[in-house]
């Protein structure tokens, strides 16, 4: 099972950054998986109340050896006394 890992807002900014993939791709070491934490940090969009994400993952309960086995849990860290002016 691969390890739990965290990405910086700015990285998480930089959606179209090719080594952002690639960090990505270090921990998942899967091309599918890597798209699917991609899109899920595009959703976030830009929140300045975001600190970090943290990105976790979970075993998948369906196998199969074309589809992924590993499921990721993308979460946002805010900070907790942002001034919301």
């Amino acid at each position: 099972m691969p390890a739990p890992f965290s990405l910086t807002r700015s990285a998480g900014s930089s959606i179209d950054d090719p080594s952002l993939r690639m960090e990505i791709g270090r921990h998942t070491h899967n091309e599918e998986e890597t798209a699917c934490i991609l899109r899920s940090l595009e959703r976030f969009g830009d929140d300045a109340s975001i600190m970090r994400y943290e990105i976790t993952p979970q075993e998948s309960l369906r196998f199969s050896p074309k589809r992924r086995t590993v499921a990721w849990t993308v979460r946002a860290v805010r900070s907790a006394g942002l001034d919301r002016g």
